[in-house]
């Protein structure tokens, strides 16, 4: 039998760190309609990978699932974008999941004041057990993980073993909310105790309870912990449950469906896929970095010469846009003629016709930044470049109190300086932080800490200054000039964001000195794809090893799965989703080097009559054509394939660092599929029928999987052929587990291993690869 638990997290997102979840297993119908999970993975390997998408059919006689029913017990959380999850338990016997505790104990969780720990002092199985310690009140109780894969209506038993020392509290086991078992009477020595009931759900929890008030301090030692159908316990089995998790994703629509009385919901779902799909073309890099370390006021002062105004894009309520302001008469405020860090935005330039005449930037920082200035600390970020001495960047101040703070360049030296007053201080306080003559002509970025009162330029620490004051209440901000409008700036200012903040550091906001300088080139496939999903709030789990270096994208400009896409299409890898969180999982192309199957099947157990050998032109790429956005443009051809067969073209654009690891990329595509070998595509599988081993090792199994499959006919061109996973779909029901794997011939990922017996095989395996 297949056992499946669907649970759904009702009043939750699909990105809340932590959900809590409600089994409805029993709603499913698995029976007749089965749980169908489509699309995982992608068809081949030169197509890109898909959403997934699982579908499946609740019962909803009593109105549960209804929408906006009021007298739903998840009322008024049944609604989209819901998460979901579905996994499949496999069970030999024991339906505990950790029954000896060899894994850790970290999912017992503790009602009152014990602890837990693996212990070995005391053990029934294997190396530990473990080891509960009480404090001094009463009803205290360690309760397991969620126990899935029961049957409503079965007899269960739970029994464990416990090792209570002489004077300490007895202990007794319990059926979380059902029933509770008799306390030990052994002491100094393991006593097996049991507890049965009848599962009232598909899922229960149980407990381990110490009766009485403890003392503080008393222990006990839990193990070989079993669940098992049946009114006793039986000999214990240390071949625990496991939890194979199939599907992650949320609820499309709950549409509420009738056949004369009986009402049932049909819902589809879609991995996280769908919230990347729905996420807006990236700005450039650089103001994406920014915007992660949530800034409440940023102005990155791209505009184009037309404007006469820079808008915040913080996102934050409340500040207004920078706007052009005169002091005395003439000179001139262009945006868009000046060049900024390497983000692909310009920056606007300052002329004025000396110090007290000419224009300048302000604006009104906003309630929510005033407010969270006065509990916070200030950091101020900007970047600037001159050839003028004696001019201010930017100042940030209190309009009626008096308050600032100015950063600008000295007259004699052009070092930087700080100039603060308070009201109470008697007057300005001018602190000179650096020593070096930053009026080169070069762009330098600034950073300022008022917790530390720490001054970073172009990334590196210029020391802290006790002199400058601390100010509280700030309202305003001029960017090239004082608070009073003069010491206008000549030259070029942008990227000014101001936080309130106790949570950032100096070092936090340095990392954006190596965006602007260089967009981070270099960095490898992986680091990247982690950073362009960061832009949309969501996390990366890398696999694999020894990921490209890949070259700027710093203007970005599409979705942030586009730009995944970029680095997955350079790196020879595969973006898809984890099937038990809100992670993507980005598999590097080292996974499929000289894999080891994962599983191995003999033709007869498949089950199937539907296997077929493809020898076609459906892959076939025998000229290509490459570019690469800061290099050359190259075309690979294989002469012989297309004499034979024709052009077969493709362009292809890599993010390659070099002209020579883009050839690299390109000759190793040619090599492959220039004239593409007879493969298994599709393979048919019926799971349930295969051991509890190999069905496990089915399921553990996912896209860059190798799997080989033995015994094959005679017209076969082997008798064994070894198949990557491309992808697959699975229908689960309650008696099958059928899966319709997409394949790719594995040998095609082969690469040469020195002094290997299998890899280094003259003239056979010697194949060098990308």
């Amino acid at each position: 039998m297949t056992r499946c638990a669907v649970e759904v997290g009702f009043g939750n997102t699909i990105t809340d760190s932590s959900i809590t979840w409600t089994d409805i297993t029993q709603y499913a119908d698995i029976i007749k309609s089965g749980i169908r999970i489509d699309n995982r993975g992608a068809q081949d390997e030169q197509s890109e990978t898909q959403p997934t998408t699982c579908s499946l059919v609740l019962d909803n006689s009593d109105g549960r699932f209804t929408p906006s029913r009021s007298s739903s017990p998840y009322f008024p959380n049944v609604r989209k974008n819901t998460p979901l999850r579905v996994s499949v338990v496999t069970v030999s016997k024991n339906f505990m999941t950790n029954p000896s505790f060899e894994s850790g104990v970290s999912e017992w969780v503790s009602s009152g004041t014990p602890t837990r720990v693996t212990d070995a002092t005391h053990v029934q199985d294997a190396a530990t057990a473990m080891k509960i310690t009480w404090g001094a009140v009463a009803s205290q109780t360690m309760t397991s993980p969620v126990i899935y894969g029961l049957d409503i209506g079965v007899r269960y038993t739970f029994s464990a073993y416990v090792w209570v020392p002489s004077g300490d509290a007895p202990v007794r086991l319990t059926v979380a909310d059902v029933t509770t078992g008799a306390q030990n009477t052994t002491f100094d020595a393991f006593q097996r105790l049991t507890v049965s009931w009848t599962a009232t759900s598909t899922s229960h929890q149980v407990r381990v309870g110490a009766i009485g008030t403890p003392t503080a301090g008393d222990v006990v030692w839990v193990d070989a912990a079993q669940i098992e159908a049946g009114s006793s316990a039986t000999t214990f089995d240390s071949n625990g449950a496991v939890l194979h998790p199939r599907f992650f994703g949320m609820v499309n629509e709950w549409p509420t469906r009738w056949a004369g009385l009986s009402s049932t919901v049909s819902i589809t779902c879609t991995d996280i896929f769908k919230r990347l799909s729905r996420t807006p073309a990236l700005r450039p890099m650089l103001i994406q970095e920014v915007l992660l370390d949530g800034p409440l006021a940023y102005y990155p002062m791209g505009e184009t010469s037309e404007s006469t105004s820079a808008g915040d894009e913080s996102g934050v309520v409340g500040s207004s846009s920078l706007t052009i302001q005169q002091k005395g008469s003439g000179g001139t405020l262009v945006f868009g003629t000046s060049g900024g860090p390497a983000d692909t935005l310009s920056s606007p330039t300052f002329t004025p016709d000396d110090s007290a005449n000419g224009k300048y930037l302000r604006a009104t920082l906003g309630q929510a930044f005033t407010d969270a200035s006065l509990t916070n600390f200030v950091m101020v970020e900007a970047w600037f470049n001159t050839i003028t001495r004696g001019r201010n960047i930017l100042t940030v101040f209190t309009s009626d109190e008096g308050r600032y703070i100015i950063f600008y360049l000295a007259g004699a030296t052009g070092f930087l300086t700080v100039e603060t007053r308070h009201p109470t201080s008697g007057g300005a306080v001018t602190t000179t932080v650096g020593a070096v003559d930053l009026a080169d002509g070069a762009v330098h970025h600034l950073i300022y800490d008022s917790e530390t009162k720490e001054v970073l330029v172009d990334g590196v620490s210029l020391g802290t200054f006790s002199a400058i004051l601390t100010l509280v209440n700030l309202d305003t901000l001029h960017v090239g000039a004082s608070q009073n409008g003069f010491q206008l700036w000549q030259g070029s200012v942008s990227h000014v964001a101001l936080y309130a903040t106790t949570s950032l550091t100096t070092a936090t906001l340095a990392t954006h000195y190596t965006t602007g300088l260089n967009n981070h080139t270099g960095e490898t496939a992986d680091l990247r794809v982690t950073r362009l999903a960061s832009y949309v709030g969501m996390t990366v789990l890398a696999q694999g090893s020894g990921f490209s270096p890949i070259v700027r994208q710093a203007g970005l400009g599409s979705s942030a799965l586009d730009h995944m896409r970029e680095v997955e299409r350079t790196e020879a890898g595969r973006l898809i989703s984890s099937r038990s969180s809100a992670q993507l999982v980005f598999q590097g192309r080292s996974l499929r080097a000289n894999p080891v199957p994962a599983f191995s099947i003999a033709y007869a157990d498949l089950e199937t009559g539907d296997v077929e050998l493809a020898d076609d032109d459906q892959k076939m790429v025998n000229t290509l054509l490459l570019s690469r956005p800061t290099g050359s443009q190259t075309r690979i051809a294989n002469a012989a394939a297309r004499a034979a067969y024709g052009p077969y073209e493709q362009t292809l654009e890599l993010f390659t660092m070099t002209d020579d690891a883009m050839v690299d990329r390109g000759n190793w595509i040619v090599s492959r599929y220039a004239d593409p070998p007879p493969e298994l595509r599709t393979v048919p599988l019926e799971a349930s029928t295969l051991g509890l081993s190999t069905y496990r090792s089915v399921l553990g199994s996912d896209v860059s999987s190798a799997f080989t499959i033995t015994s094959l006919p005679a017209e076969a061109p082997a008798s064994s052929l070894t198949c990557t996973i491309e992808g697959y779909s699975e229908t689960i029901t309650q008696n099958q587990h059928h899966f319709g794997l997409f394949a790719s011939r594995t040998d095609l990922d082969t690469r040469w291993v020195l002094d290997d017996s299998t890899y280094s095989v003259l003239g056979t395996t010697t194949r060098l690869g990308f």
